[in-house]
């Protein structure tokens, strides 16, 4: 279904059913947020801001409706915009729950699929003191949702209590790699999360697994051929222009390739201080892409109703290149520089001050100041971000 007629449909579902509109719970989220680099000599690859202030790239609107359908089942929707997309409306969640035990959810339909430990909230600026959340993990997935089924188990050990996730399904979507925006299918998506609390210490542990492919082949192909007159790629196979095979694509391109992203951090809160840390991996097998590692530690302190906050961040690749294995040198050259223009540019570190003060109820300023480093470039600037978070 097209998103204005989802949107349509929803519409007319509500007034259709006016005379019940008291059984449906309303609230949303959103956040109006601005940006800018200081400078106009270098724009960090993986802050999409330049040096003319932006309004759009992070802000969103979203408004969620919930309902009770009987003892057992509840069902929820969140329409969402995001300035990123030209602020097209999606049914970024929508699904039912089914509530087994006190303790044991089944969920089915469109969720949050949780790689990392702020995943069902990371739109939500007003659950967290960051003006957003560490870009380096939290852009670093090629997908973060999910058409599937979940099972969520949540009970206590000892004094403290811990939560297990485990979801199975699908993604199919647009999703933005080093080649800009593709098309990319996710099958047989197995995910399972464990998150343990105690007091004012929690730790987390994620790990997610699926066949994972990417439209890219007519591009890289595309990119060989010019890279190398004469050179032709028939059917996945490269040829030289003595019409010599040389070279299988198929060890590039990303095509029901395995994809592992194992995750871990934690965090304290304790008093006034905030500390928290988390550390991503992932690989897809038999292709381009190399290992990726995604980190970022906080340390955050609360002031009345200020809370500041300085981050570090860091993205880094492991560069093996199994797959510049051709017998002819030019294509070698082009398979090495194809990794590099892939992965290298999306490498950096930050750091970074976040600083959050609650105005009012349901109202948040947020402020952030941002020096990043792209390791490739050796270059660095200033990224300055500001805006309001609000929930309702």
């Amino acid at each position: 279904m097209k998103k204005t007629s989802l949107a349509l449909a929803l519409g007319l579902l509500m007034l259709n059913n006016a005379a019940q509109a008291a059984d449906i719970n309303f609230s949303g989220y959103g956040s109006i947020r601005a940006g800018l680099v200081l400078g106009d000599d270098h724009f960090p690859r993986n802050f999409n801001y330049d040096d003319k202030i932006d309004f759009k790239e992070e802000s969103v609107f979203a408004l969620q409706a919930k309902t009770q359908i009987n003892d057992d089942w509840s069902a929820t929707i969140i329409l969402q915009a995001r300035g990123q997309y030209d602020f097209k409306l999606e049914a970024r969640w929508a699904y039912l729950n089914y509530e087994l035990t006190d303790e044991t959810t089944l969920t089915v339909g469109r969720f949050a699929l949780p790689y990392f430990r702020n995943s069902d909230t990371q739109d939500i600026g007003y659950a967290h003191n960051y003006s957003v959340m560490p870009r380096s993990v939290y852009r670093g997935q090629a997908f973060d949702v999910i058409e599937g089924i979940r099972l969520m188990h949540s009970t206590f050990i000892g004094d403290g209590d811990i939560t297990i996730k485990g979801s199975y399904g699908s993604f199919s979507g647009s999703t933005i790699t080093g080649l800009g925006e593709v098309y990319s299918d996710a099958n047989n998506i197995m995910q399972l999360s464990l998150e343990y609390s105690y007091d004012w210490f929690s730790i987390y542990f994620g790990a997610l697994n699926a066949e994972l492919y990417l439209d890219i082949n007519n591009q890289l192909d595309a990119a060989l051929m010019n890279s190398l007159p004469g050179y032709t790629v028939n059917e996945g196979t490269v040829y030289t222009p003595g019409n010599l095979a040389v070279y299988d694509m198929s060890a590039t391109y990303v095509e029901e390739d395995s994809t592992t992203y194992l995750s871990t951090g934690f965090t304290i809160d304790y008093q006034q201080w905030l500390f928290n840390a988390e550390y991503a991996t992932y690989k897809i097998d038999d292709s381009f892409s190399e290992q990726n590692k995604s980190m970022y530690v906080s340390l955050g302190y609360r002031f009345d109703k200020t809370v500041v906050t300085l981050v570090h961040e860091d993205v880094s690749y492991n560069f093996e290149y199994e797959n510049v294995s051709s017998s002819d040198p030019y294509v070698n050259a082009f398979l090495t520089a194809t990794n590099n223009t892939f992965l290298k540019p999306n490498e950096y570190d930050a750091q970074g001050i976040h600083i959050r003060y609650d105005a009012s109820e349901g109202i948040a300023y947020k402020f952030e100041y941002t020096y990043a480093t792209d390791k490739l470039e050796g270059e660095g600037a200033s990224v300055v971000t500001f805006g309001i978070d609000y929930v309702f």
